[in-house]
């Protein structure tokens, strides 16, 4: 991404004397051209592969309320069988879609809406500006809980609204990624976005900084996540998903598609496979 090191001096022979080159996103792939002139004619946006949790191997379908009933209210028919109403998840989330994230909730006790971030907690990645944000979603009466979890490069304030849930397992991550309501992506620099294509994969929402190219893609194409330019449109967009359950379920499905179709091991690896039997050909 646009940062003053790639406008080192080495990097042109890098790019230059590469037999091919694989991309991580498209946008990655438009900023390369328009900063390297002299590449490969061997291009290709490859990605990289995804893990799908087991518990995201079956069909969610079935969890999207039925559109005879309000937001937040269930149809006449009830929870399906084994799921029971909580009060642990977001408004209008449907039973089966709440407990899947129950133990990650339980453990942090965490109840009603909640915001996730993951990764690195440091200023660079956006995180201060998160918090502002967030604080500034609240006071406006919004609801819900903002959790981080990572490793902290930077203090927190302490507040009721907000949990540090520290470095987990990946088992834990799931769970966490699960858990939440929505998934934000604060950082105005990336590459690709591992958390976001992990909220995807297991069917949660994004918020995304427009001010990355690449988040707002991986927005655009999954039709999976909303972006925010500012603290106005940060705090609206939020308030959008957390009162639309609707809303949160279909961008959920498309986001699950989209990780699906481009980040899935076997289509990663088979487009590696194309590209390196295209370079041996050629010589």
């Amino acid at each position: 991404h646009d940062e003053p090191a790639i406008k080192l001096e080495i990097f042109k022979d890098v790019f230059g004397k590469a037999a091919a080159i694989c991309y991580l996103t498209e946008s990655e792939r438009r900023f390369v051209q328009g900063q390297f002139p002299d590449r490969p004619l061997l291009e290709e946006v490859v990605g990289v592969g995804v893990d799908i949790p087991p518990s995201q191997l079956h069909n969610r379908l079935a969890e999207t309320p039925t559109t005879d009933s309000p937001p937040g209210q269930e149809s006449d028919a009830g929870p399906a069988s084994g799921d029971e109403p909580t009060e642990d998840a977001a408004p209008g989330t449907p039973p089966s879609a709440a407990a899947r994230g129950m133990a990650f909730r339980r453990r942090y006790r965490l109840h009603g809406t909640v915001v996730l971030y993951g990764g690195r907690i440091d200023p660079g990645k956006g995180c201060e500006e998160l918090i502002e944000y967030f604080s500034s979603y609240v006071k406006a009466r919004g609801e819900g809980t903002l959790a981080l979890m990572g490793v902290k490069f930077m203090s927190m304030p302490e507040e009721p609204f907000i949990r540090f849930a520290g470095l987990l397992t990946d088992s834990e991550r799931v769970q966490a990624l699960e858990a939440a309501t929505v998934v934000v992506c604060p950082s105005p620099y990336e590459s690709l976005s591992l958390l976001a294509l992990e909220a995807l994969a297991v069917g949660t929402p994004l918020l995304v900084n427009a001010r990355s190219a690449v988040l707002v893609e991986h927005c655009v194409r999954s039709n999976g996540g909303l972006w925010y330019a500012d603290r106005d449109e940060f705090v609206e967009c939020l308030k959008l998903l957390v009162g639309d359950g609707h809303l949160r379920t279909a961008l959920g499905l498309s986001g699950r598609d989209y990780v699906r179709r481009n980040y899935r091991w076997d289509v990663v690896l088979g487009k590696y496979e194309r590209i390196l039997g295209r370079i041996r050909m050629a010589r």
